[in-house]
């Protein structure tokens, strides 16, 4: 299941950059009490760091949402994306670069997306597992789409090479997605959209599942493929860092839980479960399994923008309807396009 990122570093369950505003209002509202030298400049300071750090519906503070819009207006509109195959892999570049390994899957009917299929996923956990434990961080992708008229196609992409499971074959060019080709394409950037020379597309990222929904949203998802393209990604975590990683985990929640319970405080429940859940990622780790970062990215693409627009609702609407949290990624298409690319080039 996917759910709020706990890959965001915070300090007693909040962001570090609404503390350190906290911070600064708390000195600056002192200074203007105490000492009154700028009243007329503290004050509204205060009121500024108190505004950005207010939290929207989409989960962000208006500081990072300042933040999101100055990188988008600082960044040139026009990029290149390069594409080309070399020692039977592909390399990606597109601002930041990336060397990947694809994989195409042999179809023997169509990838059930909803997790029913467990053979296959345990295969698939096993590849990642195996690249944790080579040692080295590695990242691991898989693209449903549809090509032209043709039918579904999925690829396997991983920056390391290693071992495929039995289904899938090795196809460089495979990682060629529709809206690139071999070579140098211009992508250009708006606020809510990419244009490729034949192609417009916005890049949507999932931000959580209703729990015990899954099932049901992937399955309205996987029949809109003829121009929805769903691409999953997990950065996989070097075996060793892992155990670290999770360790320290545990280790600063039990210590949260336990001097809130001495200060007489009550966790509520929701706490008591995000500590046991690490307490289980501590324990699938140390038996040898994967740790990894999920994202998984959905690209709606069309051949103008009024009919890219009409998709976009649609999927929002079956999103809405199937429980499902999209992130619509304003000021970030650019990012995101590339981010969904095999192997995330700057991921």
């Amino acid at each position: 299941m996917l759910g709020a990122s706990d890959a965001v570093v915070t300090w007693w369950g909040i962001e570090r950059h609404r503390l350190a505003l906290a911070a600064l209002a708390a000195a600056l509202c002192a200074d203007a009490l105490v000492r009154r030298r700028w009243p007329e400049v503290e004050w509204p300071l205060v009121a500024l760091c108190a505004m950005l750090m207010v939290v929207d519906r989409s989960g962000r503070s208006w500081a990072e949402r300042v933040a999101l819009e100055a990188r988008y207006a600082s960044r040139r509109r026009l990029t290149w994306a390069a594409l080309r195959v070399e020692d039977e892999s592909l390399i990606i570049d597109v601002g930041a670069s990336s060397r990947a390994w694809c994989y195409d899957f042999v179809h023997r009917g169509r990838l059930d997306l909803a997790d029913r299929d467990m053979a296959l996923a345990t295969r698939l956990a096993q590849f990642c597992d195996s690249l944790a434990d080579a040692g080295q961080a590695a990242h691991v992708a898989i693209h449903v789409g549809v090509r032209g008229s043709g039918p579904v196609r999925t690829t396997l992409s991983a920056t390391r090479p290693a071992p495929p499971p039995p289904e899938w074959r090795r196809d460089a060019r495979a990682g060629v997605v529709t809206s690139l080709h071999l070579g140098r394409t211009p992508i250009l950037e708006r606020r809510g959209y990419v244009r490729t020379p034949d192609r417009v597309l916005r890049t949507l990222r999932v931000a959580s599942f209703a729990p015990g929904r899954e099932a049901i949203a992937l399955g309205r998802l996987s029949e809109q493929l003829s121009w929805l393209t769903l691409s999953m990604h997990a950065s996989v975590v070097a075996a060793a860092r892992a155990r670290r990683v999770t360790a320290r985990a545990v280790h600063r929640l039990g210590s949260d839980a336990q001097v809130a319970r001495v200060a007489g405080f009550r966790w509520s429940a929701r706490r008591e479960w995000e500590l046991e859940i690490v307490r289980q990622r501590e324990q699938s780790v140390a038996g040898g399994s994967a740790l990894c970062r999920w994202a998984l990215y959905l690209v709606v693409e069309g051949t103008s923008l009024a009919q890219l627009r009409s998709r976009v609702v649609q999927l929002e609407q079956l999103a809405q309807a199937a429980g499902l949290r999209l992130d619509a990624g304003a000021a970030r298409q650019a990012e995101w396009y590339a981010f969904q690319l095999p192997g995330g080039p700057g991921w």
